[in-house]
């Protein structure tokens, strides 16, 4: 007959003792190995040098997106400048305050009662305005306020509307006069901007004298 062995159990883990090379394995199979520090340090040089690449690229590109702008906006801000200029000279000599001004006085040796101005050419003018321009310029003055000073019937016949509108006709509607000053306005302006203003001149609103003179303005 076969007699069987009885079946050992496994020893209690607590039991065996520290020296077996069973339990001597088992530490060093599960002894952990603190690898933080290792990938710290090798990873931490290899890393600044990766940003430093980046950052040197990131900037270069701006730096050359910079440059790229500036010379593309250079022509376009040196149009504008150029612009501002010519906008500078024809705005600023009517806004500027004039360094002297002569009058040309009213001529009364008539004794018409009829508006008009010296034809004497003032020296101060030499070298800037010639004697024929400024001729023209007091001469077309002269016969533009002679129109509006010359007794005729529409002048009669408005002085009539007018008294019997009770001098409500000049509200609705321009007078005779009205239009001739406004007509006479319309030339100064044209005279400034083609012959005084580049000269540095400019002939003020004879208007606001009552037309008592013109005065003709210099500026620096």
């Amino acid at each position: 007959m076969y007699t069987l062995d009885e079946p050992t159990l496994p020893q209690p883990a607590h039991l065996k003792s520290r020296g077996s090379p069973s339990i001597i394995s088992e530490q060093q199979s599960y002894k952990h190995i603190d690898t933080t520090a290792l990938i710290d340090n090798t990873s931490s040089s290899s890393l600044d040098e990766v940003l430093e690449v980046a950052s040197t690229r990131v900037s270069s590109t701006i730096l050359a997106g910079s440059l790229t702008v500036k010379n593309t906006k250079e022509p376009h801000n040196n149009s504008n400048k150029d612009a501002m200029l010519k906008a500078h000279e024809i705005i600023s000599i009517q806004s500027r305050v004039p360094v002297k001004s002569i009058r040309v006085e009213r001529d009364y040796s008539l004794g018409d009662g009829i508006t008009r101005f010296s034809t004497q050419y003032p020296v101060e003018l030499e070298g800037k305005i010639t004697t024929e321009q400024f001729l023209h310029t007091i001469n077309e003055i002269n016969n533009i306020m002679d129109y509006a000073d010359r007794l005729s019937w529409r002048i009669v016949l408005e002085n009539i509307i007018e008294t019997l509108t009770i001098y409500l006709w000049p509200i609705l509607f321009s007078t005779h006069y009205q239009r001739v000053v406004k007509r006479l306005l319309t030339f100064i302006e044209s005279e400034n901007s083609t012959i005084y203003y580049p000269q540095t001149l400019s002939i003020s609103n004879p208007v606001k004298s009552a037309f008592l003179f013109i005065e003709i303005n210099f500026y620096e």
